[in-house]
């Protein structure tokens, strides 16, 4: 695909972001001790020689795991006890605590709010999440990155600022939490095993792109294009607005895979760039390297015109029928659906929660979407403040009648998601299978970028 789907959705998968890391420095001792006691790891096997048998699992804290060496420091508890002393003059943590609220309050109780709608919602269906998952997460997380989990700890620690303790509560914990709660709500079609499978082995279009913001941009660059076909990596060079490929005269690094996201780009470059027309049956009327698309509508603010530079041939010998590739193929889009199910799940639990913030000074009320008088374009925003007015959803722009049927593709509407996602244009491009509306993404149990 062109380009990378975000791994947020509306309100971004749980926002369990780096900010995760300041949690622990900005809550007291106590609540440190409680997550160290409620998240214990069982310890890892032993590394080398011969592994113990019937040895039991010895519990430890994860302050003690070995990871970066990690020393428990006896943190003032009272509001005026001095935490920091500067040349005798006493910094209490009152002051450190107000400081930390003011500089990040509202990103960190936006992470324990969702925390804790996630662990309601365990609670309610007597689910649960065992230190031992939690410890055999961890081990996965660390062998996709092809580092032992001592090493992988060490990684977090030192570049990115996550002790274990932080590493497993914040991030470990939600994502194993939110699977659980899929349970029974990811179902991979027939319709899905087969377009992903033609994702990733039938044929891929590779191109160059110009990108840009306007529907009349658009049309004036594709009329050039049509006069002068040699000029469209000038153009790019010029004209395009996407950073990535411009300085490449539009040349994408990736290619193009048919039911690729966005599935109305890829559908449209597939109809004009290889299938062409079906009721045409003269072959010199195909598309061949060098054609190029009508301007194609991504959403309200980019319009991208695609040229052929060659066709990839689809891998022969390879088919759904074969056990191994069945499954590779499955496994795929069900970790695909999975975070989006994943996501939803998380939505509709904020959806469904009567949140009161006095720190932002906003409330939400249970299900407040459903009331006729919420909203006018339909959007649900968390934490809403019912004295600010929204503004209404700008109507789509729509195909110009100086575009003649036949001579550039109509373009098709995309999801207000898919708007928002691809007004973000200035994202380096790149192909990513996928299926129906999602994308593939990494690991959800391993550290945002």
């Amino acid at each position: 695909m062109i380009f990378e789907k975000n791994r947020g959705r509306g309100f971004r998968l749980f926002g369990f972001t780096l900010a995760a890391a300041l949690v622990g420095s900005a809550c007291p001792a106590k609540a440190q001790d409680d997550a160290n006691q409620r998240f214990k790891l069982p310890a890892a096997a032993p590394r080398t020689g011969k592994a113990a048998t019937n040895t039991p699992k010895k519990m430890v804290r994860l302050d003690d795991i070995d990871a970066p060496a990690l020393r428990t420091t006896q943190i003032p508890v009272n509001p005026n006890d001095p935490i920091i002393i500067v040349n005798n003059q006493v910094i209490t943590r009152q002051q450190l605590a107000d400081e930390c609220v003011a500089r990040k309050g509202k990103e960190i109780g936006e992470l324990l709010i969702n925390r804790t709608l996630v662990e309601q919602a365990l609670r309610a269906k007597k689910l649960d999440v065992t230190a031992a998952e939690i410890d055999a997460e961890i081990e996965n997380v660390a062998k996709r990155f092809g580092i032992g989990r001592e090493g992988w700890l060490r990684t977090l620690d030192k570049e990115r600022g996550i002790s274990p303790v932080q590493y497993a509560r914040d991030i470990i914990y939600p994502a194993l939490a939110l699977r659980k709660l899929c349970t029974g709500r990811v179902q991979v079609t027939p319709t899905d095993m087969q377009q992903a499978f033609e994702a990733q082995y039938a044929e891929k279009i590779r191109c160059r792109m110009i990108l840009v913001d306007t529907q009349s941009k658009a049309v004036a660059i594709w009329e050039k294009l049509r006069e002068n076909p040699g000029g469209f990596e000038k153009i790019a060079t010029d004209q395009s607005m996407d950073t990535g490929s411009r300085s490449l005269g539009g040349l994408l690094g990736e290619p193009i895979t048919r039911h690729a996201y966005p599935q109305t780009l890829t559908d449209a470059a597939f109809r004009q760039l290889v299938d062409g027309d079906p009721e045409d049956k003269d072959t010199s009327h195909k598309p061949k390297d060098g054609s190029f698309t009508g301007p194609i509508q991504v959403s309200e603010m980019v319009w991208i015109i695609l040229r052929r530079e060659s066709l990839d041939p689809a891998q022969t010998g390879v088919s759904l029928k074969d056990e191994r590739v069945r499954k590779t193929t499955y496994d795929m889009i069900y970790e695909v659906k999975l975070k989006e199910t994943m996501g939803m799940i998380m939505q509709e639990l904020i959806k469904a929660a009567a949140i009161e913030n006095q720190l932002t000074g906003t409330v939400k009320l249970a299900n407040e979407e459903k009331d006729p008088s919420y909203g006018v374009d339909g959007d649900v925003n968390l934490m809403s403040n019912p004295a600010a007015g929204k503004a209404a959803a700008p109507k789509p722009a729509s195909v110009s009648n100086s575009i003649k049927r036949g001579k550039v593709a109509p373009p098709a509407g995309l999801s207000r998601d898919a708007v928002r996602e691809f007004e973000k244009i200035n994202r380096p491009t790149r192909s990513v299978p996928a299926t129906s509306n999602s994308a593939a993404q990494g690991s959800t149990a391993a550290t945002p970028n």
